[in-house]
């Protein structure tokens, strides 16, 4: 049963830029599948700790990385690119 979604607060508030709403989209998608950060783990690198800091938006992913995280969240990568262009949208 997925855990009940929680509000991510950020330390900027709103999301400010692509990173910012990547790591909202992200958190938000992985609790509706009720899924944890460690189900991302896998042997390229990819560890908790690491999606920990993209869901900070400490971290920028890159084009491997949006890849792998669009597969684990069930969407496509151009899906996962529309909801971080929705939720800058909805920023203003």
């Amino acid at each position: 049963m997925p855990r009940p979604l929680r509000e991510l607060q950020l330390p900027y508030g709103v999301p400010k830029d692509p990173v910012e709403a990547f790591a909202i989209v992200v958190r938000q998608r992985r609790l509706e599948l009720g899924m944890t950060q460690s189900d991302f783990e896998d042997d390229d690198g990819f560890d908790r700790s690491y999606m920990s800091k993209l869901e900070l938006a400490k971290r920028t992913p890159d084009l491997r990385a949006l890849f792998h995280i669009a597969e684990k969240l069930q969407l496509t990568p151009t899906e996962l690119v529309r909801r971080v262009e929705t939720a800058l949208e909805s920023r203003g």
